[in-house]
């Protein structure tokens, strides 16, 4: 009943963050090979996705011919790049709405026959055992009940390859500090729902019992000043320029990296 709920709670959060608005503008929807953001959604670019977004696909090698599921797809960045690489590609997601706009991205894209999708859960994937060559998504994991998915990302997963996933990381005590306490307040936005928690150890711990211990967390680039400018007083540009520099000044030591509220994770292989 609890995770049931949960699947409900997600699945209406994310139809109502995509229903209405106005018109999309194909110009930022559309995916070209060599795009490793997504223009739909500007922030991400300030925010570092670019090399997080290489960080995963490096994490899994070329993609040309493999069968990948993109979990969790969303409004489907990741799976229309990825059927850009040339594989054919699987993409789930709870939101039918969500759905919609993907289907919408892969059209626009010319990749529309590379990519089938499934409204169906992570915790309850409508696949057989072993039939994926790799499995990618961004922010999904820590939406999940890891108990149950982490699991079902193994027994999809051809054995001997490898998953990869863009996350949220729960590693510094200062951000989620400031999470738990300033989204929804101040004029900042709660872009998440209720029930997602970024990753940290306890998480980490179910990855590894599902995976034999075989998961690795990158941190292409720090990413923890930059977290500040949801603060309306630091929404200029001079301010957000200022906490890139000192973003990119804590990268230059790698025992903090560890700290950035952006990383890749890596299952198996």
């Amino acid at each position: 009943m609890g995770l049931e709920a949960k699947i409900a709670r997600e699945t209406e959060f994310w139809d109502r963050r995509q229903a209405g608005g106005p018109a999309r503008d194909p110009a930022k929807y559309r995916v070209g090979p060599e795009d490793r953001t997504d223009h739909s959604v500007p922030w991400l670019t300030y925010l570092g996705f670019p090399a997080q977004v290489q960080c995963m696909m490096d994490a899994i090698g070329a993609f040309a011919g493999k069968r990948v599921l993109d979990l969790g797809t969303g409004t489907g960045f990741v799976a229309t790049l990825l059927a850009l690489q040339g594989a054919e590609v699987d993409a789930v997601d709870v939101s039918e709405a969500s759905l919609a706009v993907a289907r919408w991205r892969a059209e626009v894209s010319g990749v529309a026959r590379r990519i089938r999708f499934h409204a169906a859960p992570a915790e309850r994937l409508p696949f057989p055992d072993g039939c994926f060559d790799a499995i990618c998504g961004a922010f999904v994991l820590h939406h999940l009940d890891l108990g149950t998915a982490a699991p079902e990302l193994r027994r999809v997963l051809r054995p001997g390859c490898r998953a990869a996933f863009i996350e949220t990381i729960g590693n510094n005590r200062l951000l989620m500090a400031a999470r738990a306490g300033l989204t929804g307040r101040m004029g900042i936005e709660r872009a998440s729902s209720a029930d997602e928690a970024p990753l940290a150890e306890p998480a980490a711990a179910v990855l590894r019992g599902a995976f034999d211990g075989a998961v690795r967390f990158s941190f292409p680039s720090t990413l923890m000043f930059r977290m500040f400018s949801y603060v309306p007083p630091l929404h200029t540009a001079p301010a957000q320029a200022v906490l890139g520099l000192a973003d990119a000044a804590l990268h230059r030591f790698p025992g903090l990296r560890r700290f950035s509220y952006y990383g890749v994770v890596s299952l198996g292989g």
